[in-house]
Order: C-alpha cells, then structure tokens, then sequence
C-alpha cells in the first residue's frame, strides 16, 4: 500500500498444469486462520484438487519432528486430510518455481495496480484482485497438456466450517472438566470420553 496503509502479505494460489491463479488474498499475515479463509472460497469456487504444494512454512508442517503431543500433523494439514486432500511441502526454493515466478510479477505489479485503484485497506485491495485475475490468466496462464480437470466438485451435503477449524482431542476428568491451554472448560454432565472441542470453546460430544 506504499504509504497509504500498514504492509499486509498475498496468499497466492496456483494451478500447476497452466499456472493460472486460481485464488488471490491480501491478509493482515500469514497464519492458518488466513489460510482457512482462503481454501474455503478456493474449494467453493474450483472445487478439491489432488493436492497442495506449499513450502515449509509450521502453518503446513510440523518443524519438529520429535514433538511429543500431537499427532505430526498441524491443524490445516489435519483439514486438508480430513478432505483427502494431499499436502506436499517443497524441499528446494527451485522447485517452488512456479509460484515464486507469479511472486515475482505480481509483487512488480499489483503495487502500481492498487495505487492506480486507490485501494488503501484489505477490502479494497481484496476488490481490485477480483478484477485484476481474469486479465492476468489471459495474458499468463498456458493450455494444461490434459484437458480433463482433476478437480472434485464440492459435495453439498458437506460444511466447509466442519473442516476448516480447531480441533483438539481431550480426555474428560473425573470432575467433568477439560484443560485447553491453561483453562478449564466445564462440560455438562452425561457427556461421553472422550470429547473434541473444536474451533474456539466449542465442544462437540463423540
């Protein structure tokens, strides 16, 4: 926003067969909270693609692998698994080529794009890549080497919010208690062992 606002981070989506973007968004940082809201609209609109390439970033990867609790898997690749969906993270910067090439073009362009536009907050900026993406995968985007799709339209009889939340397994104590970072949720009585709270204090009995 040069000096019309705070800097803000683009979470970039791109297609590997045409290196067409398929999903845009400014956010305030990179956190998984930005990704959720991300891959829920790229889900809405292209539907479920094999798989994610992504770097190494924690949001999709455990960094340490010797992690005593958990179960090796954070909570959006937990999301993307519960979706089958497969997350690969990227070994070498070269073979996150792709992306960082469209990086490369549009942190060139979409600055002069956004002056232009006088965007000056993440909603008007969120605006103006609606309509700068058409224009941009005309000009960029390649014919794939198979025309038919590998993406899986959306069942409707799913919630996207079912998936795309928090999620953490706790045992009920004999109090009827659960601890969640350093507080005690009470849980109504006659509720089964264990419980999975998801999202943020919400508790859904299993």
């Amino acid at each position: 926003f040069e000096d019309r606002a705070a800097p803000c981070t683009l979470l970039v989506f791109v297609d590997d067969a045409s290196s067409r973007l398929m999903e845009l968004r400014f956010v305030a940082s990179e956190s998984t909270f930005a990704y959720f809201a991300a891959v829920k609209t790229y889900l809405g609109r292209h539907g479920k693609p094999v798989a994610f390439y992504s770097d190494k970033h924690s949001i999709f990867r455990v960094s340490n692998a010797d992690a005593a609790s958990g179960n090796g898997m954070t909570q959006f690749g937990r999301a993307l698994s519960e979706l089958n969906i497969e997350i690969l993270c990227a070994n070498t910067s070269q073979a996150k080529g792709r992306v960082e090439r469209a990086h490369s073009t549009l942190q060139d362009r979409l600055v002069k794009v956004l002056r232009k536009a006088g965007a000056s907050n993440l909603e008007e900026a969120n605006q103006v890549l609606q309509n700068y993406l058409p224009g941009f995968n005309q000009r960029f985007s390649v014919k794939p080497q198979e025309d038919e799709t590998a993406y899986v339209p959306w069942p409707q009889e799913l919630q996207v919010e079912d998936f795309f939340c928090f999620k953490f397994w706790r045992t009920v104590a004999n109090d009827n208690t659960i601890a969640l970072d350093g507080h005690r949720l009470q849980i109504p009585p006659g509720a089964g062992k264990p419980v999975m709270l998801t999202s943020r204090w919400k508790c859904v009995n299993t």
